[in-house]
């Protein structure tokens, strides 16, 4: 009678196990990614491509915010080739979708973000080129254009950023940014956050740069992406963008700190944190810990008591005019 039990609980487990995996084999399976969309533009003939007012049919609100966004102003030039203007200018030539109900469009939430950039740079080559942009972390890291970017601008800042890439819901991360242009999904701090959380920690510490009060954007400092005015980048980059803002510590001195002439270590960030610290003066350490990284030969023989710069001896740590010691401007 027992092993009778068994058998009957197996059969209804097995019934069941049968069951959820039928209900799931059901589920209709996600939209596949579009596969080389560059070679549906090579490929597309004059009479594939069916203008906006196709589209208004079926996505009459896509097409109405598109035709209000800045992308609008370029494609609805007449002079334009039919593969750069309006819808189709980004999703490819219509015709067939149009025909067939469906499919055999540029559909960038299902695209791989190699191809969802390979297709905005077919436009933008005036901002970065290919070679530029797949040299940048950003591109070896899976990030897309439309990670940051909205193509339409059709939602609210607000409530383009709630969700990201991967469907998570995203909050602003300092109420007091400020939005930018260019058509970001969000603030720049929220945009960047979300992938750079460490950094965000750091904003959040007591000695902070004013990204959190909206005074500073993360591309004030940060080159996000490159450009094609830009130039190659620049060794000495970090020293420029600290003394862009702190022209007083940019000498040159007669007698210059090692690591804010470059000729050692990080430069600036040798002896300061650039997001946060919890030292003032955004100090990777505080007192005489700070100068002990590299003047170790002061620790056993040498007590100023306070910090090295407050004690009243080494108050020119960036540089001196007169002294080689620091110890006056």
């Amino acid at each position: 009678m027992h092993s009778g039990k068994w058998v009957l609980a197996a059969l209804a487990s097995f019934s069941l196990l049968t069951g959820a995996i039928f209900q799931s084999a059901k589920k209709t399976p996600p939209p596949a990614q579009t596969e080389n969309p560059l070679k549906m533009f090579k490929e597309a003939k004059p009479e594939d491509y069916i203008g906006d007012q196709a589209c208004l049919e079926c996505h009459a609100t896509e097409v109405d915010n598109f035709h209000r966004s800045s992308h609008a102003t370029f494609s609805s030039d007449p002079t334009l080739p039919l593969d750069r203007k309006g819808c189709e200018g980004c999703h490819g030539p219509g015709k067939t979708h149009k025909d067939e109900e469906g499919g055999h469009d540029i559909a960038f939430t299902n695209m791989k973000p190699a191809d969802t950039n390979a297709v905005c740079l077919r436009c933008h080559q005036d901002v970065m080129t290919t070679t530029q942009w797949h040299h940048e972390a950003h591109a070896r890291g899976g990030v897309s254009c439309i990670s940051c970017h909205q193509i339409h601008a059709s939602e609210t800042p607000a409530s383009a950023a709630q969700k990201d890439d991967h469907g998570l819901l995203k909050k602003q991360i300092f109420p007091a940014a400020k939005m930018t242009g260019k058509l970001l999904k969000s603030d720049e701090a929220t945009l960047c956050g979300s992938c750079h959380r460490s950094e965000v920690a750091e904003f959040r510490q007591n000695s902070h740069h004013p990204v959190p009060e909206g005074r500073l954007v993360c591309s004030d400092c940060h080159q996000v992406h490159p450009t094609t005015s830009a130039g190659p980048k620049n060794p000495s980059a970090i020293k420029a963008k600290c003394v862009s803002c702190h022209a007083d510590k940019a000498g040159p001195f007669v007698y210059e700190h090692d690591p804010v002439a470059g000729w050692m270590g990080t430069g600036c960030m040798e002896c300061h944190k650039p997001h946060g610290s919890h030292n003032p003066q955004l100090l990777n350490s505080f007192s005489r810990g700070l100068c002990a990284q590299c003047h170790t030969e002061k620790l056993a023989n040498h007590f100023p008591g306070r910090s090295c710069w407050n004690a009243g001896c080494h108050v020119a740590l960036h540089g001196s005019n007169s002294d080689s010691h620091f110890l006056a401007r």
